[in-house]
C-alpha cells in the first residue's frame, strides 16, 4: 500500500474524510484546545518564576524619590545588610543644598510589605524595629531596621515623612505629588516612598553592620566615601604618571643642550625655579610593579602655594589625613581658609621669564630673532624644555592643589557626620504594619 493509500484509510478511521466534517472540527478543535491549555500553563509557570527570581534577587526596586509636598529630589544609594541579615540600612541622599532638616527627630516611618507588583501587604518578618540617621550637614539621611531573625525575601514598602517643611510648597506640587502617590497622606504630609528587598541575595553587605554598634561614619565612609575615595587617589596616582613623563622630557632636552650647535654654539642650561628645580618622581606605576601596586610618590623641596604636602598614600579617608597637616591650635576650616588665601603659584612666570644663554654669552632671546632660519634648531631645543617646564608646573600645582583638595574635602565631610550626624531610634519612630486590617 502507498503513502496516499495510508493517508486515505488513516482520514476514514478516524473519520477525518470530507464525508465526516464535523467530527473532523471536533478533533482539531481538541487539539488545539490542549496546546492552548499547555502554552498558557507554560506562561504562568515561567511568569511565577521570574517574579519569584525577582523577589529572591533584587534587592532595591526604587532608585530616587522626591518628596510630594517640597518637591525635593533625592536619590536612594542602596540597601545594605549585615552577614546575619537580619539588620539592614536604606540610605539616602539629598543635594547638599536642599533645605531639608538636619535634625533626625523631625522624621518618622512607616512600613509596609508588598508583592512585586507593589501593592500593599503585610510585614513578614517579625520584630522589626527602626531608627533615623541624618549624617550631618552632608544631605544624607538613612533608615536603620533590627529585626529578630534574617529578613524574609520580601519587598519592603517605606514611606518616610518629614515634620519639619523648611521649603514652601507650591498648589499644583501638593496635588500632583499625592495623586501620584495614591494615598491622600501624600497631599497631608511632606513625605517620600522607597521599595526595597533586604532579603534579596543581590543585598550589598557593609562591615558597619556587622559592628556592636552602629556607627554612623563608618557607614557613610563605607557608602558614600568610599568609591569618591578611590577615584580620586587614581587621579592622584595618574597625575604622578604624567609628572614622572613630564621630568623624562625635561632630562631629555636638557641633554639635547650640550649636543645641539650651531657654528659651534649651543644653549647653556637655564636657571631653574627653585620651587622645582630638585623634584623627582620615585617608585613604579601600576603598570610597572609585579604586584599591579603602584609607589609612584613625589620628592620635593617646595609645596605650591594653596597647595598641601599630603602623603595620601600612607592612610585613607576614614583615619583621616587633616590630623597631620593642620598646625596644633587652629581647626581644619581656618587651615583650608589659610590654604586658599595663599595665592597661585609663581614658578609659571618665572618659567617665562627664565634667560637662554648662549655659549658666547649671548641671548638666544633678545640677540636674535624667532624667525631667523639658521638658530632654528636651538629655538627648538628652548621651545621644547621650556613647555616641559610649563606643563610639570601646571601639573604639580594641580596635584598639590585640585586633586589633593578633592582628597581632604572627603575627610572634612566625615568629620562633619562624626560630629553632627543625629538619630531617632525611640519607638513611636517606625509604625509597621504585621498583620492585615
Amino acid at each position: 500500500m502507498g503513502i496516499k493509500d495510508k493517508a486515505l484509510a488513516f482520514s476514514r478511521k478516524f473519520k477525518l474524510d470530507s464525508h465526516h466534517a464535523i467530527e473532523r472540527f471536533g478533533v482539531f478543535f481538541g487539539i488545539f484546545a490542549v496546546t492552548g491549555a499547555i502554552v498558557i500553563s507554560a506562561s504562568g509557570a515561567s511568569a511565577y518564576q521570574a517574579e519569584r527570581d525577582s523577589l529572591s534577587q533584587t534587592a532595591l526596586y526604587t532608585s530616587d524619590f522626591k518628596t510630594s509636598k517640597t518637591n525635593l529630589d533625592g536619590t536612594v544609594d542602596g540597601v545594605y545588610t549585615n552577614e546575619s541579615g537580619n539588620r539592614a540600612l536604606v540610605m539616602m541622599h539629598f543635594s547638599p543644598t536642599a533645605q531639608i532638616s538636619y535634625n533626625a527627630a523631625d522624621y518618622r516611618a512607616f512600613l509596609l510589605g508588598s508583592d512585586t507588583s507593589l501593592n500593599s501587604e503585610p510585614v513578614s518578618t517579625s520584630g522589626i524595629k527602626g531608627s533615623f540617621y541624618a549624617f550631618g550637614s552632608t544631605g544624607y539621611v538613612g533608615v536603620l531596621l533590627n529585626a529578630d531573625r534574617p529578613f524574609d525575601r520580601q519587598v519592603l514598602n517605606l514611606t518616610v515623612r518629614a515634620n519639619a517643611e523648611l521649603t514652601t510648597p507650591g498648589a499644583e506640587q501638593v496635588q500632583s505629588s499625592g495623586k501620584l502617590a495614591g494615598d491622600e497622606t501624600f497631599s497631608k504630609y511632606d513625605q517620600w516612598r522607597v521599595f526595597f528587598n533586604p532579603g534579596a541575595s543581590g543585598v550589598q553587605k557593609i562591615a558597619a553592620l556587622d559592628a556592636l554598634a552602629f556607627d554612623p561614619a563608618q557607614a557613610y565612609y563605607e557608602v558614600a566615601l568610599k568609591e569618591k575615595e578611590s577615584e580620586a587617589r587614581d587621579a592622584l596616582d595618574q597625575k604622578l604618571v604624567e609628572m614622572r613623563t613630564n621630568l623624562t622630557q625635561i632630562q631629555s632636552y636638557t641633554s639635547d643642550l650640550q649636543t645641539t650647535k650651531i657654528d659651534g654654539l649651543f644653549l647653556r642650561p637655564p636657571t631653574v625655579p627653585v620651587s622645582i628645580a630638585t623634584d623627582k618622581i620615585t617608585g613604579v606605576s601600576a603598570a610597572e610593579a609585579k604586584d599591579g601596586v603602584s609607589t609612584l610618590a613625589l620628592r620635593t623641596k617646595h609645596v605650591v602655594p594653596g597647595g598641601f604636602g599630603l602623603n595620601w598614600r600612607a592612610g585613607n579617608v576614614y583615619d583621616g589625613y587633616l590630623d597631620a597637616l593642620v598646625p596644633a591650635g587652629q581647626s581644619y576650616a581656618q587651615f583650608f581658609t589659610k590654604k586658599r588665601d595663599e595665592g597661585s603659584a609663581p614658578t609659571s612666570q618665572q618659567i617665562s621669564d627664565m634667560q637662554w644663554i648662549l655659549s658666547d654669552g649671548t641671548s638666544l632671546t633678545r640677540d636674535y630673532q624667532s624667525s631667523d632660519v639658521t638658530m632654528r634648531p636651538l629655538m627648538n631645543i628652548m621651545n621644547n624644555l621650556s613647555q616641559a617646564y610649563q606643563n610639570y608646573s601646571r601639573n604639580k600645582s594641580q596635584y598639590e592643589s585640585d586633586l589633593s583638595l578633592d582628597l581632604l574635602r572627603l575627610d572634612a565631610s566625615l568629620r562633619d557626620v562624626q560630629s553632627n550626624s543625629t538619630i531617632r531610634d525611640d519607638k513611636d519612630f517606625l509604625t509597621t504594619l504585621t498583620t492585615r486590617h
